[in-house]
């Protein structure tokens, strides 16, 4: 075998461990996130549930989680768990839920978006949109959350 095989040889060897190594390296992590709520057509009686998930393997399990989370939610009621359903997925976007925390109000509101400030002051836009007049100003965000893998 001449010099030049020897050199050419050596560095094939080289290029294909070196691609054996990277078909060995862990893949990136993709993850998923959901939102589901439960809304009765008489929040300020009923209240509403939702559950939101994020950084799931995939969008079947975001979607999955964030429905358990829905109709198991504790400061809820049955009517308005009954009613849950996922409303949106996501993936790389933040998750946003507003509400007017007094009792027998109607304002609740979501978003999802970019970041967590778009989210944020969309949730409580759409709280307020349902608050009516005299309760808007109470809108608050109750969760904030984003997906981040």
């Amino acid at each position: 075998m001449t010099r030049t095989s020897q050199c050419s040889l050596a560095v094939l060897s080289a290029a294909a461990l070196s691609l054996f190594a990277l078909s060995l390296a862990p893949a990136p992590a993709k993850a998923d996130g959901a939102l589901a709520v439960g809304v009765p057509s008489d929040v300020a009686k009923d209240g509403f549930a939702y559950g939101r998930n994020v950084n799931s393997p995939n969008q079947a399990a975001a979607r999955q989680r964030a429905l358990e989370l829905c109709r198991t939610a504790k400061d809820s009621t049955d009517a308005a768990r009954r009613l849950c359903t996922v409303v949106q997925s996501f993936h790389r976007k933040c998750v946003s839920v507003a509400m007017d925390p007094a009792a027998g109000t109607p304002g609740i509101g979501w978003a999802i978006a970019s970041t967590q400030q778009a989210a944020k002051e969309r949730a409580l836009a759409n709280c307020r949109a349902t608050a009516g007049p005299n309760r808007q100003q109470f809108c608050t965000t109750s969760d904030v959350t984003c997906d981040v893998k």
